[in-house]
């Protein structure tokens, strides 16, 4: 397995999206930006404000990001949580911050499922001391640009992450601080994984055959799981691991020395895995 480290000197880098014409975009937590890295290179792809934590690339041709608010140390109280979208152009647009009700407080991941809808994981704002009065993550799932949805699931005291689908179309996502990966089972959350309290699952992404990889950022790489859930392997990078991307065999993962989200810190790096699995294709959609 060959490791190749990309990049370095970054934020709080997460959420990283492939667009398929040798170009990766990543979020930089700490910076407020989407960056973009293609061929040895590191840039600005886009200025979003606030915290962005993650990215998913639509039929539309948009990312569309889940931005957390604030930064950390920033000073900087104006960022609204919510999803936005942005355009090749670096065109930022802001679609909703209120779902069924909800008041989005920690939009952390997206995907679209095979509903056509886009599933959401809200991590809440139970971990952030900056809050009077804390939110429990939630799940939800939308329909439109609009934000017309629903809530599916409060999970308190859990921090709902990372987000993915199987190749059947079941739906799965990381509670970093119950360090366990769940999916949806008759609209119900059923463990999937019980990882070790030496695991924050954050990130993670399906492959062609079953298997899931999940980062983890106390751990210090990416844990690899059988389809059965089982843990098979760890990737080990010496680093705080945020998130996970497939392009064919390659993994490419966020990472960061330092695993909080502060604004004046830089210790953020871009990682490439050559791995033995291919990805699995995700989900296409848009939101109109």
């Amino acid at each position: 397995m060959q490791i190749s480290q990309l990049a370095s000197g970054l934020g709080f880098p997460e959420g990283p999206t492939v667009l398929g014409d040798g170009r990766i975009v990543l979020c930089d937590g700490n910076t407020g930006e989407l960056l973009v890295y293609q061929q040895g290179n590191i840039s600005q792809f886009a200025d979003t404000g606030g915290s962005p934590w993650g990215t998913y690339l639509g039929t539309d041709g948009k990312l569309y990001v889940n931005q957390g608010g604030d930064v950390p140390g920033s000073g900087d109280f104006s960022a609204v949580p919510g999803i936005q979208r942005v355009s090749m152009d670096g065109s930022v647009e802001f679609l909703f911050s209120e779902v069924g009700g909800y008041t989005l407080a920690g939009p952390n991941q997206s995907a679209f499922g095979p509903d056509g809808r886009l599933w959401i994981t809200d991590s809440g704002t139970e971990l952030d001391d900056r809050v009077d009065v804390p939110s429990p993550g939630r799940l939800f799932a939308v329909s439109d640009a609009s934000g017309t949805g629903e809530m599916l699931l409060e999970r308190p005291g859990s921090y709902p992450n990372g987000i993915a689908f199987d190749a059947d179309g079941g739906f799965y996502w990381s509670e970093s601080k119950a360090h366990r990966v769940c999916r949806l089972d008759g609209g119900e959350a059923e463990t999937f994984c019980q990882l070790p309290d030496t695991h924050v699952p954050d990130g993670m992404a399906f492959a062609a055959d079953g298997r899931l990889f999940v980062a983890n950022t106390t751990f210090g790489g990416v844990t690899v799981l059988s389809p059965d859930g089982e843990v098979l392997t760890e990737i080990d990078l010496n680093e705080h691991a945020t998130n996970v991307v497939f392009d064919g065999s390659m993994l490419y993962v966020t990472a960061t020395r330092t695993p909080d989200i502060e604004a004046s810190e830089r210790t953020g790096s871009f990682w490439r895995v050559e791995t033995d699995a291919v990805g699995l294709e995700l989900i296409a959609g848009e939101l109109r």
